[in-house]
């Protein structure tokens, strides 16, 4: 079993660095991308991965660059999108969930501070086993990436479910090569 790395979040101030690990508000990413994204394409959240060196003992992700969470809310449960730059961005695209009628009140931030944590810990947190009933598929069994706690968060994402958020990543991949499946589990 992978160590898990605890997320809490803390309500970004007025005035923060943009390119911190987050969830939600907007996106600091590599010029280059500025016209990838669609409308339906809605911010999760951004890992300054230099931030989890000291808790990925494991070595499962890089430990320079950002990883980035995005969804496509054209499809529910959503289509996730995971992305990787091994540089340091250098544009923030403001006003990113704006236009997503569900992400509308999603334009606040939440900075993340990292720890370590059981595996099993109900909370927000990267890798380890799901904190439910939840059983993935075979080809994802074992391969949690991110678990959203929506009670522990308090920032309105999926506050009606009484359960929790998975991204899971490809059994036959690395973290990195893309997350196949995000799953809303309402227990």
């Amino acid at each position: 079993m992978s160590k898990a790395i605890k997320i809490k979040l803390t309500k970004a101030p007025e005035e923060y660095d943009f390119g911190a690990s987050k969830f939600f508000g907007d996106p600091t990413i590599p010029s280059e991308w500025a016209e990838r994204f669609a409308e339906d394409i809605a911010f999760l959240g951004q890992i300054q991965l230099s931030d989890i060196a000291e808790y990925d003992k494991e070595n499962r992700l890089p430990h320079k660059g950002y990883l980035y969470f995005f969804l496509d809310t054209e499809c529910y449960p959503y289509d996730v999108w995971v992305e990787y730059y091994d540089g340091e961005p250098d544009m923030l695209l403001g006003d990113f969930n704006t236009e997503i009628s569900e992400f509308e009140h999603l334009t606040k931030a939440y900075l993340m501070s990292f720890e370590d944590c059981d595996e099993s810990e109900a909370c927000t947190r990267l890798f380890g086993v799901t904190s439910s009933e939840y059983e993935p598929d075979e080809e994802h069994e074992g391969k949690l990436l991110l678990q959203f706690d929506p009670l522990d968060t308090a920032t309105g994402f999926l506050e009606e479910v009484d359960g929790y958020a998975y991204i899971f990543y490809d059994t036959k991949k690395e973290p990195l090569d893309g997350a196949t499946e995000f799953v809303i589990d309402r227990s």
